[in-house]
């Protein structure tokens, strides 16, 4: 209609968003209109279920020129209220209504958007709310409808003698002014209007005050920042609340509070993945929490069980165990060698009889680590039979050699790469390999917060000790131990080197360096020094005649193998001879394959181990072998130059060894002599009777930890040379025949059971059945024993390297640092190279920066404004906690990585959660509700932003400069940081009275910040939603094996070939990828080769793959912003661009 012509006051309203008519234009019309037509502004009334910022915004120009305005709400019936027609009203339906509309206004509250302009709309709507008269009265009043629903809407203007009404479906929302198909008539001046009036009248007399302006108010309230923690803690955690409130889980065994909750986590856990790892430190008692489900599904569910652990503890805990508490009757033991002998004897029978278990409890499951050994296939083998089973992993020690070992147990019950990508991990693969690559020699997964929140109960000494101290927790005799922990002495050993390890120490600290212009681009930027090491058999690719990059994984490998050098030479000469040998062996292997015409280019040693681990070793063999490594043919690179370079680096190192196996000869070792005068202490010590009751022995008792097996098999051989050589009333020969057989991993020969044995007899009180004889006072190991194990009969530990990881040491002093210690202090031993000690960690810190170089090729992480990235910070943080521990500074040992899987964080919330009233107001705390404080453990200001995404959590940090700007990156682009543990790390007060700071500025630039949260989160959530984006990234070598299957389609049978097609879908661990190389590089016929394939996938545990799972795409405005917090810097430091 043409505007001109429209009728006044308006009789018909609505919106058609083509023609731009709209209920709200109408509106404007009728209270502009009648301002204008009298001598003054006449009053209005409206009755609506809902109002909103948007809806005001559109006609509030007239609204605040009002005189008075009455504003009437109620809550709208909904189809389920009345049932037949003559029930009356219910008054609990009413109530319950009541209730959901005044969600549904929280709710209205809640989608106004965190921008600058729906902010200033919101804060708009408040301010004509609070509106006054020139006498102070109040010019908006809000009453809410409570006796009946309210279904009529109505904007009255009341004028005494020319009222007009517009009535119908409308609310006073954006929607129901401006884009609904609504309907509203008009009723001039007759007594029609009267009428609508009089009901108006009517219901606001009924009405009671409601406080609207109130309701958004609290968006804007001065929120402690505790407060805003606890919130984002809420929209994490809150559905792990009553799930796994331990109060309702009835337990069997006498389990203390933290073993309760354990079990709720884990039966949660099982229910959602089908299976759930138990990474709870030693001596916390996993073996009663498997025993709370292994009942549960025996005698409860009446399902069949499987344990399955090592030899000793099927016959020396778990039988015992099951019988002690009667739930043994539908519950078998195997050890780890007769599942695999059974099932290599019998696959079928064995398939047959494993396929009636249910439920599969794995003791000591790092066992399971190697994706290729026969135990981790037979098992393999149980988990794929025709019947579901769930799987309880229990193992302190997830993580031994790498990050990956984590990948190895969770695909025994995880069996599809993207399951989680609903959490933001859209590879679990990806997700363990980006968090290797930051830091590939720290082997606590700290980076994979998210993965361990989704599959792992994980709590430490740390959080037992804070949470649960005067507990009482049940020991495996059945006896209750109040929760407690000994005290803790640290110490330092200090040791001088000879003349000849002088020298050597000095030679190979000068190879190991180099200068910025080292091996790099091309092959011509080389360092002409005979006297460095190119390492340029591990970079061949510098030496392409292409002029291309270097690989970057190849660079990374030549700088692990420096650093790996670097710790053996400090640890001993022997240690370095060793490894020397085998790289001279593998220099001359490479020679020979050149001289073949191949060069062999080798694998990333990430993926394989850290460089102070047994399986270095293992690493620098297979690069021997053409096939089971990447080798390529000769005339693409340089060769002679290849070839110069490589016999170079050859004659160095046959230099270098010749000085180490000179100092590892010589018969003066002032190391281990220093190591000798500590025992002979503490062997004098021991002697002096004590207080507590501890006999002599248990006093005495020792652990001496080295890295590298090469440096244990020499120090136990010169300590016992140097214990039988003492002289009668020498302490130190009150060790004689005490000493236990040296304890290594399974590469140097020794098997668990063997190792079970010694420590059984080292420490038969926490490490035997309690009958074992007391035998050992001194046990020198690897870290094989780092965890994993109870030593706290013994009370102290003698660390022999220096502790380039301090996370290390940590692990090591958890042997004994445990509930049931019954000594009332601990002590630790570190050996310092006090005279080298700067050298060594310069040259480890120029060495680890390069690997940051190698980091920032691969795009391995963001550069966070105030710290270096990767490996690099890793080296910065580290060598602050290397000088604590030289200061002998024993609270560094209380530091374990924080809250690794979320336990602490569960347990703070449902601490603070615990009364009816506090949950409740966190779950009424306004959407974009903020805080801010000075956060003393960071050094760079920003943004904490905790999003929903749907029923999905997102967190997002967005670090500023002191000013509050985004930092950018190179290319503009701003900076932020999606893990979840960063995030919940920077936004924690700590401390409930943490004072609030959050100025003015800060809260104007959140705007800018929360942006560019919700750009990433929108994208992220874009590419999850595309099915696509969660395909495995397949390795070249399936992809090979798939395009062989192609070709030669006849070679398996139908369901074979599918079968083959869904395993080679995937992406393997790179061991496996491999041998697939290996198979497809033999001689083999085609269909040999992809029957090998098939067999190996198979064994290897590479499961099919599943479909991923199905997310539904969202709109950008969709995507809520639940809380922030504001942080500001509290640990000054440079910033950086």
């Amino acid at each position: 209609m043409n505007e001109t012509h429209k009728p006044f006051p308006p009789v018909f309203a609505t919106n058609r968003p083509d023609s731009e008519e709209t209920v709200a234009a109408e509106l404007n019309r009728l209270f502009e209109g009648t301002r204008r037509d009298f001598k003054d502004a006449p009053p209005l009334a409206i009755a609506t279920a809902y109002i909103n910022p948007g809806g005001f915004s559109l006609v509030a120009d007239e609204l605040e020129r009002a005189p008075k305005v009455r504003l009437l709400l109620g809550a709208e019936p909904n189809p389920n209220t009345y049932g037949p027609l003559e029930k009356p009203l219910d008054r609990g339906a009413l109530d319950e209504a009541l209730g959901e509309h005044e969600q549904w206004l929280s709710a209205e509250r809640d989608l106004t958007g965190f921008t600058r302009r729906e902010d200033q709309l919101a804060r708009r709507l408040v301010d004509w709310l609070a509106q006054k008269d020139d006498e102070g009265n109040a010019r908006v009043e809000v009453r809410r409808f409570t006796d009946g629903f309210l279904h009529g809407k109505a904007f009255i203007v009341e004028h005494p003698t020319m009222p007009s009404v517009l009535a119908g479906s409308s609310n006073f929302t954006y929607a129901g002014l401006a884009r609904n198909h609504e309907l509203n008539l008009g009723y001039p001046s007759t007594q029609y209007t009267y009428l609508v009036q009089e009901w108006f009248n009517e219901l606001w007399e009924k009405a009671e005050p409601f406080d609207l302006a109130g309701l958004y108010e609290a968006r804007w309230a001065p929120h402690s920042p505790w407060l805003i923690f606890m919130r984002m803690l809420y929209e994490l955690y809150s559905d792990h609340l009553d799930a796994e409130d331990d109060t309702k889980v009835r337990t069997l065994l006498r389990l203390t509070g933290f073993q309760r909750e354990g079990v709720a986590r884990m039966l949660r856990l099982l229910e959602q993945n089908g299976g759930v790892i138990v990474a709870d430190e030693v001596g916390l008692g996993k073996t009663y929490m498997a025993g709370e489900v292994i009942n549960r599904a025996a005698s409860e569910e009446r399902q069949h069980v499987l344990v399955v652990a090592p030899a000793a503890l099927k016959s020396g805990m778990w039988e015992p165990f099951l019988k002690q508490h009667d739930f043994s009757r539908r519950v078998d033991v195997m050890t780890y060698d007769e599942l695999r002998i059974r099932w290599r004897r019998n696959p079928a029978e064995m398939a047959e009889e494993l396929d009636n278990y249910a439920l599969v409890v794995v003791d000591e499951a790092h066992n399971l680590r190697n994706t290729r050994a026969q135990r981790t296939e037979a098992l393999n083998a149980l988990l794929g039979g025709a019947n579901p089973k769930k799987l309880v992993l229990l193992t302190a020690t997830p993580v031994n050699n790498t990050l990956f070992d984590l990948h190895a147990l969770v695909s025994l019950f995880v069996r599809n790469d993207a399951a989680f990508a609903a959490v933001g991990i859209p590879s679990i693969y990806k997700y363990i390999k980006r968090a290797q690559d930051m830091d590939p020699e720290n082997l606590s997964p700290e980076h994979l917060f998210d993965l361990m929140d989704q599959v792992a109960v994980r709590r430490t000494r740390r959080f037992i000790r804070k949470n649960y101290q005067g507990d009482q927790i049940q020991l495996p005799d059945g006896q209750l131990q109040t929760i407690q922990f000994p005290d803790t002495e640290l110490d330092r050993l200090d040791y001088k080197l000879d003349p000849a390890g002088q020298q050597l120490l000095d030679e190979v600290v000068y190879a190991l360096d180099s200068p910025d212009h080292e091996i790099g681009p091309v092959y011509l930027n080389r360092v002409d020094d005979p006297r460095r090491l190119l390492l340029a058999r591990y970079v061949p690719s510098a030496y392409y005649i292409e002029d291309t990059p270097a690989e970057s994984y190849q660079l990374s490998n030549a700088g692990l193998l420096r650093s790996g050098l670097l710790k053996r030479l400090e640890s001993s000469p022997l240690a370095l001879a060793r490894t020397l040998g085998r790289l001279i062996e593998s220099h001359r292997a490479f020679l020979d394959a050149l001289d073949a015409g191949w060069v062999l280019a080798g694998e990333a040693l990430r993926e394989w181990t850290s460089t102070d681990s047994e399986d270095f070793d293992e690493f620098l063999e297979t690069l021997n072998d053409r096939h089971s490594t990447q080798a390529e043919a000769a005339d693409l690179y340089h060769v002679d130059m290849l070839r110069a370079d490589v016999e170079r680096d050859l004659e160095l190192l046959s230099h270098l060894k010749v000085l180490a196996d000179a100092a590892a000869g010589s018969t003066a070792d002032p190391k281990a002599a220093v190591l000798l005068e500590r025992l002979r202490e503490i062997a004098a010590d021991a002697r002096i009777p004590d207080k507590t009751g501890l006999s002599e022995s248990d006093r005495r008792k020792t652990i001496i930890f080295s890295t590298f097996a090469d440096t244990v098999h020499d120090l136990h051989a010169k300590v016992t040379a140097a214990i039988e050589a003492a002289p009668p009333g020498d302490p130190l020969s009150d060790f004689r025949g005490r000493i236990a057989p040296a304890v290594f991993g399974s590469r140097s020969g020794q098997d668990e059971e063997a190792r079970a044995r010694v420590l059984a007899r080292f420490a038969p009180e926490t490490a035997g059945t309690g009958t074992t004889r007391n035998d050992f006072d001194l046990l020198i190991t690897t870290d094989v024993l780092s965890e994993g194990v109870n030593l706290q009969q013994a009370g102290r530990i003698i660390s022999y390297d220096l502790p380039w990881n301090p996370m290390r040491i940590v692990q090591r002093h958890g042997r004994i640092d445990r509930i049931g210690s019954k000594h009332r202090k601990v002590y630790l031993d570190c050996f310092f190279p006090s005279a080298n000690l700067d050298l060594l960690l310069g040259l480890e810190e120029r060495l680890h920066r390069k690997l940051r170089q190698a980091d920032a090729a691969v795009g391995t992480g963001k550069v966070l404004p105030g710290v270096e990235a990767g490996v690099g910070q890793v080296l910065a943080d580290t060598r602050d906690q290397i000088n604590r521990i030289y200061e002998g500074d024993s609270s560094i040992l209380e530091e374990t990585h924080a809250a690794l899987s979320g336990e602490e964080y569960r347990r703070r919330l449902a601490a603070a959660a615990g009364t009816v009233d506090y949950t409740e107001q966190l779950r009424r705390l306004p959407f974009a509700s903020a805080s801010g404080f000075v956060n003393p453990r960071t050094d760079t200001n920003g943004y904490v932003f905790c999003v929903r995404v749907g029923e999905h959590v997102r967190f997002r940090f967005v670090p500023t400069d002191a000013d509050w700007n985004l930092y950018r990156d190179d290319a503009g682009n701003p900076i932020l940081y999606a893990d979840t543990l960063s995030s919940l790390i920077v936004a924690d007060p700590q401390e409930e009275d943490t004072p609030r700071e959050l100025t003015s500025e800060a809260y104007d630039r959140a705007f800018d910040a929360w942006e560019v949260a919700r750009d990433d989160v929108h994208r992220e959530w874009a590419e999850l939603a595309d099915g696509t984006s969660l395909q495995p990234d397949v390795p070249k070598a399936l992809r090979m094996a798939s395009q062989l299957l192609y070709e030669h389609p006849d070679a398996l049978s139908i369901e074979d070939q599918e079968d083959l097609l869904q395993r080679l879908n995937t992406s393997p661990p790179a061991r496996v990828q491999s041998e697939v190389r290996k198979i497809l590089g033999g001689g083999d016929k085609p269909a040999e080769q992809l029957r090998q394939i098939h067999r190996l996938l198979i064994d290897s545990g590479v499961q099919p793959a599943t479909a991923p799972p199905e997310l539904e795409p969202v709109d950008r405005d969709e995507i809520q912003l639940v809380c922030w917090m504001a942080v500001t810097a509290g640990h000054k430091t440079t910033a950086v661009g």
